[in-house]
């Protein structure tokens, strides 16, 4: 008796699963010659990146590409004879979405121009790439590299602004060095091995990346990303749970980015939460409409559940407790 899977099926999930996991492969291995560099332009296109190549080979030329999910990155393993490659705004305009590449170079040499900025990579060093802007890579010889292709939205999660930084070289030189051992271990012939800690491997090269690119990385203004955040705080004050992971989720970004944004503006997160609640604390208690309510009521309203411990910090803070404060400015007897 046989049994039709349907999409339900344990198996056909599990089939699928290992499918999403393998590694895809093209090669000019086969094709014939003069109809190379059309096939490459074609694979290039279709699952990496809209772009014009030439090369100087012509029927001498040979390329492959293996590809394989790395999270929510692409990992892409390139091996090419001597090309030019070209990223034009006409092949922008057709793309849908907005990503980046961190390239890096695993053998041979290039040359990399983009936003009016030119940068000589050797073996072992990698490069910050904007897909949503024209740029030239010039390979003279044969190269091969490592072309991990990141989505805007998760990119910015730990570089706020990504577009800022076109052209960046990383060489072996302070994080740039961590950033391209982290790359180096990325191999087509070990993607598979990483398993469920993918998204894991890929958030770590984007942290290392966010520092290699150095503070820049977190804020694109601080004086308005931290007003942000801010402006956030003062919107949840009440919630006794406010975290750094549940701020940094709301802007959509790191918990590194967040830190790095309080850090930036002289403070850190707890202590200008605290700061808050101890200002809208001294509010509602100086507040003549607000005379009868209970101070386990302003606590609460604080994000306090303890009232206790908003009793201790309101007067470490003004240097009376919540009650003789009210007295001393409202007159009131009600404590």
């Amino acid at each position: 008796m046989h049994f039709k899977k349907t999409a339900e099926d344990p198996r056909v999930k599990m089939e699928n699963r290992i499918e999403a996991q393998s590694l895809r492969r093209w090669s000019t291995e086969g094709v014939d010659p003069r109809r190379a560099l059309s096939f490459w332009i074609d694979t290039v296109c279709g699952n990496f990146l809209a772009l014009d190549i030439d090369t100087p080979l012509h029927d001498r030329f040979s390329a492959r590409l293996e590809q394989s999910q790395l999270g929510s990155t692409t990992a892409n393993f390139m091996h090419a004879e001597s090309q030019r490659v070209h990223r034009t705004h006409s092949r922008i305009v057709g793309s849908n979405h907005a990503v980046f590449v961190l390239l890096q170079l695993r053998e041979g040499c290039l040359q990399f121009r983009q936003s009016g900025q030119t940068v000589v990579v050797g073996a072992g060093e990698s490069v910050f790439i904007d897909g949503m802007q024209p740029y030239e890579i010039e390979c003279p010889s044969r190269t091969s590299a490592l072309a991990l292709r990141m989505p805007q939205e998760w990119l910015k999660k730990w570089v706020a602004s990504p577009e800022r930084f076109p052209a960046r070289l990383f060489t072996g030189v302070g994080w740039g060095s961590s950033l391209n051992a982290a790359l180096g271990r990325v191999q087509a012939n070990t993607c598979a091995e990483f398993g469920p800690s993918r998204e894991s491997l890929a958030e770590n090269i984007a942290e290392l990346l966010a520092l290699a690119v150095g503070r820049d990385a977190f804020l694109t203004h601080p004086s308005s990303l931290f007003r942000h955040l801010d402006e956030t705080l003062r919107r949840r004050l009440d919630d006794p749970n406010l975290s750094p992971e549940t701020v940094a989720g709301e802007h959509r970004m790191s918990k590194r980015s967040l830190h790095y944004a309080f850090a930036n503006a002289g403070t850190s997160f707890v202590e200008h939460l605290m700061l808050l609640r101890m200002e809208r604390a001294r509010e509602i208690l100086s507040s003549e409409r607000l005379r009868d309510l209970p101070i386990l009521q302003v606590a609460f309203r604080c994000g306090f559940l303890d009232p206790g411990h908003f009793a201790r910090r309101f007067r470490r803070q003004f240097g009376l407790s919540p009650g003789e404060f009210r007295n001393s400015k409202t007159g009131s007897r009600h404590h």
